[in-house]
């Protein structure tokens, strides 16, 4: 079956227009914070799937010794990321690559592998369709040393699209979408992007990620806000960080987790247990 959409289109378009940068000017500082901590205790050889234009590249050059290789489907936004921060490519510690992972796999060291791989702000829920993002996930894995790990985001279907969701099911019926998909449209000054997502409840995500080969160490809150208030707003920024401590997970806006590579050890099932507000661990 075909995608609904053309998503590669979609965010060639998002990033053209400058609407992406309008809604989302800079890293959302906690799930930074989760990264850079990773780097600090794997090693710097990153790989950042669906990079955009730099908005977590950028932070973690300046505030990591990371070296990236940041990849993404857009044109646009991989001719821009390289335009940004030439100085980096130049210098070694950031490798653009315009293209899906078979192309990072093939642009690599048969060799290489990476500390840790990251895919944020619903990279994952826009790949279409369930079979491709396992796929995904197993490839991922495949790039990641022994002890590797993945920091990847989703949205939360209990809180993104209600409406949307109501219209999708006409479209699972008919066969032109999967459970939890839905299709939406980010506007702005007469610009029209229309962009699809597969929302997530908690307990999809965890399974995704354990039945390709990862071990939650942990699942948290991407934030109880909007994203693109949170990011643009220093005072909701605090206030978000204070719902974290507050709210159950359920109410999150998106999931974010830290996955390791699984050993053979790590194949029983999880014995789940007690977690504080807004994590799960």
């Amino acid at each position: 079956m075909p995608p609904p959409i053309s998503v590669v289109e979609a965010y060639d378009q998002y990033f053209a227009s400058r609407l992406y940068d309008k809604r989302y000017p800079q890293a959302n500082s906690s799930t930074l914070a989760v990264v850079l901590d990773q780097i600090g205790r794997l090693g710097t050889k990153v790989l950042d799937i669906g990079c955009g234009n730099g908005r977590y590249a950028e932070a973690l050059l300046k505030q990591s010794t990371a070296t990236i290789v940041a990849c993404d489907i857009s044109r646009e936004a991989i001719d821009e990321l390289s335009s940004r921060y030439a100085g980096y490519v130049t210098s070694g510690r950031l490798r653009p690559v315009h293209g899906d992972l078979s192309v990072v796999a093939g642009s690599i060291d048969p060799d290489e592998k990476f500390d840790l791989a990251i895919m944020l702000f619903g990279v994952l829920g826009h790949i279409y369709s369930r079979t491709l993002r396992h796929e995904t996930l197993a490839s991922i894995r495949a790039l990641l040393r022994p002890g590797g790990r993945i920091v990847v985001t989703v949205p939360n279907a209990a809180r993104r699209f209600s409406r949307q969701q109501v219209a999708a099911k006409s479209l699972f019926t008919a066969g032109h979408l999967e459970a939890g998909d839905v299709l939406y449209e980010r506007t702005s000054d007469g610009i029209v992007v229309k962009m699809y997502y597969h929302l997530y409840a908690i307990d999809e995500f965890v399974q995704e990620l354990e039945q390709q080969g990862f071990r939650i160490v942990h699942v948290g809150a991407e934030s109880f806000l909007p994203e693109s208030a949170v990011v643009r707003s220093k005072l909701l920024r605090k206030l978000d960080g204070v719902l974290k401590t507050l709210l159950p997970l359920r109410y999150a806006y998106g999931f974010v987790a830290v996955a390791e590579v699984a050993s053979e050890a790590d194949a029983s099932p999880r014995v789940p247990r007690p977690s504080a507000p807004g994590e799960v661990k």
